[in-house]
């Protein structure tokens, strides 16, 4: 039986709400009390780990179908009451979306990808058709209807999952740091598609650390430390906060203008090297196909150098020909002097790839961190600054997203190479983490080492870098991508 709501304009309420996961005696969310009315959007904010995930895990049925978990108290998502519901009838009352768009993807055109979810709801071709008219009008979708989705970039796949969620046509909403690896004009169309969608009375649920983009958007936030919410409070309380305050909860700056402006005058004002890494001629490719040349790069050593660009300019495919997962292995590359083939790159060049899970291979974190590297301890001071002391005995496959990344970040560093490539790496990282791993590239670059850091992360280029290359000004020949 579907249990009604006491108040019919209440979407969301939550009741002394308590998870534990199967695989964990510790609690993963505590809600004491949390209501959120039809057509406002909430924003769960807090450090990585802090619950804000687990809570949306909650409200979209992937508790316990997904992710088996012990369940306490009371939980109604629209006019269904949790403990009477079935991931199947959630899915009428609730959409997700993903950090990582492409976990949730499951047909190559886009047009296909859009009216799945109708149809695997059984809707007439009628309504189908009618429902994408409008949700290709409001997103602004006809110039991709139907492209390949391995070709868009990630701000176009983002935008192709926020609309797919939207043919639901769900009341509910949710998202899971939807811009962590989007640039500036990324985030700008998913800030425009929550408007859109909030206009259309949807109510939004979104867990992010990125909070400046939300700020015209927001009805209240929610704050969770250590699995608990803390505090729910109005968007213009929470707006209040002085920075003392968001540093003290460990948030994100409510205002990236000043950092973009530093970071746009570090690219304008970029000049080479006189020595270090040398590219001449360096051709970039993505999947075999011919990007553009670069024709003269010099980075020296004992620094950290931003690669900046718009999603698609090839910052990636860069990062990837230049280790030689890329390419046809041309042009010249060179380190402090000595000719650098593709085939010895791997072995001086440390690589940290934007989507980690490519990159775990083992059973145990401990046994990931110790990989190749042939010692007996690893350093707590790392172990500590990325959370992963309590984590050794887990498998990789079963941390967050976020976890992962810090694993990986952790394992690049117990390396002993001379050149690191770190594609996003805040990405999912609260503020005191994106500290932390800004304080360990200082290390890297005390050292002699050369670090070059892909990111859109505005916050944290202005904070670590000492140089910034626009990738777009490299770009030579064919128009980039990927």
């Amino acid at each position: 039986m579907v249990s009604q709501l006491s108040y019919p304009k209440i979407q969301l309420e939550a009741r002394n709400v308590q998870l534990r996961y199967a695989s964990s005696q510790t609690i993963a969310c505590q809600v004491g009390a949390l209501q959120v009315k039809k057509g406002e959007c909430l924003v769960l904010c807090g450090p990585s780990g802090s619950g804000k995930s687990s809570f949306l895990h909650l409200i979209n049925g992937l508790v316990p179908e997904y992710y088996q978990g012990e369940i306490e108290g009371s939980l109604r998502i629209g006019p269904l009451s949790y403990q009477e519901s079935s991931v199947e009838e959630s899915a009428y009352q609730v959409a997700s979306v993903f950090q990582n768009p492409a976990t949730q993807f499951f047909h190559q055109e886009v047009l296909q990808e859009l009216v799945f979810p109708c149809e695997n709801q059984g809707m007439p071709r009628e309504a189908i058709s009618n429902r994408l008219a409008e949700v290709v009008e409001q997103c602004q979708l006809t110039s991709l209807l139907h492209e390949d989705m391995e070709k868009l970039s990630g701000g176009q796949k983002q935008v192709v999952a926020i609309s797919t969620a939207a043919m639901q046509g769900t009341d509910i909403m949710v998202f899971d740091e939807p811009t962590a690896n989007l640039d500036a004009r990324g985030v700008e169309r998913v800030q425009e598609l929550l408007r859109v969608l909030k206009k259309q009375g949807k109510t939004l649920i979104i867990a992010e650390h990125r909070l400046a983009y939300l700020k015209e958007i927001a009805d209240s936030y929610a704050y969770f430390r250590e699995g608990t919410l803390i505090e729910a409070t109005s968007a213009s309380g929470f707006l209040a906060y002085s920075e003392e305050k968001r540093q003290e909860l460990g948030l994100r700056t409510s205002d990236t203008a000043p950092f973009q402006a530093q970071v746009k005058e570090m690219a304008r004002a970029f000049t080479n090297d006189p020595t270090g890494l040398i590219l001449r001629q360096f051709r970039v490719h993505h999947q075999a196909k011919y990007l553009y040349q670069v024709n003269e790069l010099v980075l020296a050593a004992g620094q950290v150098v931003g690669l900046i660009g718009a999603n698609g300019s090839g910052k990636t495919s860069f990062a990837r020909s230049l280790v030689g997962l890329e390419g046809d292995k041309t042009g010249v590359v060179s380190w402090q002097g000595e000719s650098l083939p593709a085939r010895k790159r791997l072995a001086r060049i440390a690589y940290v790839m934007q989507d980690v899970r490519q990159q775990l291979i083992t059973e145990r974190v401990e046994k990931e961190l110790r990989l190749g590297l042939g010692i007996d301890q690893l350093d707590e001071d790392v172990l500590r600054a990325f959370r992963l002391s309590h984590l050794l005995d887990r498998h990789p496959m079963s941390l967050s997203m976020g976890e992962q990344q810090r694993l990986i970040i952790a394992a690049s560093l117990f390396s002993n190479k001379e050149i690191f490539i770190f594609d996003e790496p805040s990405s999912g990282l609260d503020r005191e983490q994106m500290e932390q791993l800004a304080a360990q590239l200082e290390l890297l670059k005390s050292k002699g080492k050369l670090v070059l850091l892909i990111s859109h992360d505005d916050e944290l280029l202005a904070r670590i870098c000492d140089k910034v290359v626009d990738v777009e000004k490299l770009a030579m020949g064919k128009e980039a991508e990927g």
